[in-house]
């Protein structure tokens, strides 16, 4: 629906005076017109304010409530803030996924999370070892069953390193991490799993 004007409001006033020489309705200097203008600009005011509070009541368009928004939802959180690409607009596709995403804990969650963030991971889960299982499978205890494993693929912020001969003899011989993939996972994880990260380098060796 479009705005109604100050002047739309101003004739439908008038159309709603009593007939008669004592409500002038042509005269804009009278005191009822001047009146009526001032209400008609009031109510042409609200209608505005009214409109543009139901805009701001679907945070895919709020302007004015967008911090509101953002607060409400707990963005930007902690690894957020450490993610140098945030923005109003990457925000804004954040808090949308967030509130249609929430609850959600299945795998292609924890893929759909990564990758909205430029990376690409695999997921491995670990079961407790029996007489079923194949020679190839992990020798897992049952305290594996509520274990699993996020391995980074890719990612801009990944950091990988290995010790050389130039190194000093109380360097690690490698080391790896990526603060943003793994504060998001950490985040949104089952919080009765424990989780591990593993990272990739691109030679496609495993760390």
């Amino acid at each position: 629906m479009e705005l109604t004007t100050q002047k739309e409001y101003s004739r439908m006033l008038k159309q709603l005076l009593p007939p008669g020489p004592a409500w002038p309705r042509g005269d804009a200097t009278s005191l009822m017109g001047m009146m009526i203008e001032v209400w008609a600009e009031e109510f042409s005011r609200v209608d505005s304010r009214v409109r543009a509070l139901m805009r701001e009541a679907d945070p895919r368009f709020a302007v004015e409530t967008f911090e509101n928004w953002l607060d409400d939802w707990g963005l930007p959180d902690d690894c957020i803030r450490a993610w140098s690409s945030a923005n109003q607009t990457t925000l804004r596709t954040l808090l949308m996924y967030k509130i249609k995403n929430i609850g959600r804990q299945d795998r292609s969650y924890f893929f759909e999370l990564a990758e909205m963030f430029g990376y690409r991971i695999v997921i491995d889960e670990f079961r407790q070892h029996s007489v079923q299982s194949t020679s190839m499978d992990a020798v897992c205890g049952e305290n594996w069953r509520h274990v699993w494993r996020v391995d980074v693929m890719t990612g801009a912020g990944s950091v990988m390193g290995y010790h050389t001969t130039l190194g000093p003899v109380n360097e690690a011989l490698a080391w790896w991490g990526d603060r943003l993939i793994e504060c998001l996972i950490q985040r949104y994880k089952p919080a009765h799993t424990e989780l591990y990260f593993g990272y990739y380098s691109f030679e496609g060796d495993n760390a």
